[in-house]
């Protein structure tokens, strides 16, 4: 019975009815009681940070619940489907979060670190061009992701004292760039 949350196929019926009318005092009872293990299962199973665990099992609970309400979701294992489409959608945001380009307007600047001169922008938008697409994918990462160098890591399939190397290689090429840049300018 604990593959559908301990819900009898009578219960199940009731649930969904419940949410039909809009009471849902019974589907937080039995969600949220799942709602820290399914989290616990992103966390370990695909290294998510805590809050990309929570963001996509509360996703989670929205689309299931519109699936509820719709009829398209019967009695059966439903904890392992509710898991399964969980790490689906922590999947698909973080495939979209590395598919984001990386633009001016992204740039958070406080007054001290405005770029007023276009030439210093164009620099840095050839220097970003020439970086491979594993640098571009690490810095964007590490700098404007936030992502710690363990984590990255783990995103990558690689040691941390790697990604850390890796990391490291990446800003000698881009000082390398700058400076064979400004000798030509």
């Amino acid at each position: 019975m604990d593959k559908n949350f301990g819900l009898s196929a009578e219960d199940f019926d009731r649930l969904v009815g419940d949410l039909k009318k809009n009471e849902t005092v019974f589907f937080k009872q039995i969600f949220l009681s799942h709602f820290k293990e399914c989290m616990v299962f992103l966390q370990k199973q695909n290294r998510a940070t805590y809050d990309d665990a929570y963001d996509a099992t509360m996703d989670t609970i929205i689309q299931f619940r519109r699936l509820l309400v719709a009829g398209k979701l019967h009695h059966g294992n439903l904890k392992y489907l509710f898991t399964k489409m969980a790490s689906q959608i922590y999947m698909k945001n973080q495939k979209a979060f590395l598919s984001q380009e990386l633009k001016e307007s992204d740039l958070e600047t406080t007054d001290e670190q405005v770029v007023t001169d276009k030439e210093d922008l164009a620099l840095l938008n050839l220097i970003w061009e020439e970086l491979g697409s594993a640098c571009k994918e690490l810095l964007k990462l590490h700098y404007y992701g936030k992502m710690r160098l363990t984590d990255i890591a783990g995103h990558l399939n690689k040691t941390p004292a790697a990604a850390r190397k890796q990391k490291e290689r990446c800003l000698e090429k881009v000082r390398a760039i700058f400076k064979k840049r400004q000798t030509t300018i």
